[in-house]
């Protein structure tokens, strides 16, 4: 070990020397240097370099002049002037960097070092006269306009580094330009419609640009504390597309904007415009219907994909677009807790019509639809159990066969048949085990396990999913093993634990009124872990039946009584919702997405507070 380290400080010797030698060589600008003085320098070097770091300016000072007068290098010059800057000796600073830019003209941080000691002196009219004339002179040579650029930047000269910019823009007349070194520098300067303008330039001279300029604002996104930045880009972009709306790359980039912001109806809106014009856009309205579709935008989602049914049964979206369509008329149904029979059994007939005309994959997902309105809505259970074990049988996809092998699992644990269900989610685990699906249905498995009371078991699989890629899983996960561990922490016997699980399991059976019996027998006896619980339960039902301010309460009962509780982050966030959008109050809304903001900054639901909160 100490041999090597001897080698060590003898190679990093010997490569300083030869790198001193190399620059003594080849910057020395003639002046020769023996042996001996090559030693000194690099002692010196050293010496000096300490002192600038210890910030004893005065001494690396006089070090760096000598330096600079026995090997005539640059970088010791540069030095050396800073030093007098640091010292505030501007007079000796202006002195030397003017001596020094006669015979060096072209050399950039000289000529941004000299303007920027007039700056430091109050000498403005100086500084303008002397960029003039930089300007004047300015090559039309692109690496030399930028290096110059750069140096101005260096010293925080920004309006200087962009005039220079600004003009290298015109001497090069579209040979090349600096439209994204402008656009950053603005955008670091906070001139965001000025950034904006130069990045909408680049996107119009460059087309191939669109990736790059979009994740540059996406950065900008990024960092928008207050939402003033998008405020200004949604102009921007607006204003753009106005003023080019043949433009297909600024099209897009307002497609991409408003998804950003949740304005699902302007993505769509602009979808359409553009596919008027180029006919190609029926993938990105699938997939923004889609999009839509999950976030509850049910009128926007049908829209979406009646454009596409609209162009003819030919198209290759159009089994999609009908699919689509039809699971965004049984959800918005559901959502709204519709009970008209009548209403479900139209769109089964629409289903079975719809076999007709679409393919294989979007057949798959039509009975996915069916099987849970017979289920759930007709009370046709066995049916459905019938027509999803048939199609089992006949996909060859195994991505389809799991999701079929899910929702039929799912429909036996409804039906109180817990073996039947526990071996198809086991069926899917092990074929799927790594991918999403494989991920929800082991935590389907573990949640029948904690149902029936086997708390162990559903424990050792919920351990495993903590760490899953999708964080709804994770979260489910985390949230579910809280409930057993806690509740088993503080009642050995189960009790409560037990009536919690059995509540849960007539929840999931659509069971409400049994289920809310149980609960309010937990609120009347239970403990700190089991009452929040069976609030947040009791909240969900009543919000389900539509009773929202019942649910509000039931939510800001955990909130006030159970502040360190794992649901009371949920229990805020729900209750702002219901304030939002049921009963509209959305000074009460702000009020609560500011204290989860607050005070549950790591919660899972603070990003979407934050946005709601802007939006408000």
């Amino acid at each position: 070990m100490m041999l090597q380290r001897w080698f060590l400080i003898f190679f990093l010797s010997f490569a300083f020397i030869f790198h001193m030698d190399a620059q003594i060589s080849t910057q020395s600008k003639g002046k020769k240097v023996d042996a001996k003085q090559k030693d000194q320098v690099q002692i010196d070097d050293q010496l000096a370099g300490q002192y600038f770091r210890e910030q004893e300016f005065d001494k690396a000072r006089d070090i760096y002049a000598s330096l600079y007068q026995k090997t005539g290098q640059t970088h010791y010059f540069q030095q050396y002037t800073e030093c007098l800057i640091q010292l505030k000796d501007f007079d000796q600073a202006e002195k030397e960097l003017k001596t020094f830019s006669k015979k060096n003209p072209n050399h950039s941080k000289s000529i941004a070092d000299l303007i920027y000691v007039y700056t430091l002196q109050g000498k403005n009219d100086k500084a303008e006269k002397r960029l003039n004339e930089v300007l004047k002179e300015l090559p039309a040579n692109a690496p030399s306009i930028r290096g110059l650029s750069n140096a101005f930047q260096a010293r925080g000269l920004y309006n200087m580094a962009i005039a220079i910019l600004d003009k290298g823009n015109k001497l090069l007349e579209g040979e090349e330009n600096f439209y994204l070194d402008l656009a950053y520098l603005n955008q670091s300067m906070l001139n965001y419609q000025e950034a904006f303008r130069y990045y909408f330039l680049e996107l119009e001279a460059h087309p191939g640009q669109y990736n790059n300029i979009r994740n540059r604002l996406q950065t900008m996104l990024f960092y928008d504390v207050n939402h003033s930045i998008s405020d200004e880009m949604r102009m921007a972009l607006l204003k753009q597309t106005q003023k080019k709306p043949d433009n297909l790359e600024f099209a897009q980039l307002l497609v991409w904007f408003a998804l950003q912001q949740e304005d699902y109806d302007i993505a769509l809106a602009q979808c359409k415009s553009i596919d008027r014009k180029t006919h190609d856009q029926d993938a990105q309205i699938n997939n923004l219907s889609g999009i839509c579709l999950n976030n509850k935008q049910y009128d926007i989602a049908k829209q979406g994909y009646t454009y596409i049914m609209d162009k003819g049964t030919s198209n290759p979206f159009y089994g999609q677009a009908l699919t689509g369509s039809i699971k965004t008329d049984y959800l918005k149904l559901k959502s709204s807790n519709n009970t008209d029979i009548k209403a479900y059994e139209k769109l089964t007939k629409r289903i079975d019509e719809a076999y007709n005309v679409i393919n294989t994959n979007d057949l798959s997902r039509l009975i996915l639809i069916k099987a849970d309105i017979m289920t759930y809505q007709l009370g046709k259970s066995e049916e459905a159990i019938a027509m999803l074990t048939q199609t089992i049988e006949t996909v060859g996809s195994k991505q389809d066969k799991a999701e079929l092998k899910l929702k039929l699992a799912d429909i036996y644990l409804y039906k109180d048949e817990v073996w039947e269900a526990t071996l198809l989610y086991s069926q899917v685990d092990k074929s799927l085990k790594e991918e999403p699906l494989g991920h929800e249905a082991r935590f389907k498995n573990a949640q029948l396990r904690y149902f029936i009371g086997e708390y162990e078991w559903a424990e050792s699989q919920l351990k495993v999913l903590k760490a899953a890629t999708s964080k709804l899983i994770a979260n489910d996960a985390m949230t579910l093993s809280l409930v057993i561990k806690d509740n088993l922490e503080i009642d050995t016997t189960g009790v409560e634990l037990n009536k919690l699980a059995r509540a849960d399991y007539r929840i999931y059976q659509q069971r409400e009124d049994e289920a809310i019996v149980l609960l309010d027998g937990i609120i009347a006896t239970g403990n700190e872990v089991s009452k929040p619980h069976a609030l947040f339960r009791k909240g969900e039902i009543a919000e389900k039946r539509k009773e929202f301010e019942a649910a509000e309460q039931m939510y800001l009962q955990i909130v006030e009584n159970y502040s360190q509780s794992y649901m009371a982050d949920a229990a805020l966030m729900h209750a702002a919702l219901i304030e939002q959008n049921e009963l509209k109050d959305k000074e009460l809304a702000k009020q609560h997405y500011e204290k989860l903001i607050d005070e549950y900054p790591t919660s899972i639901y603070t990003a979407q507070a934050k946005k709601n909160y802007r939006k408000l």
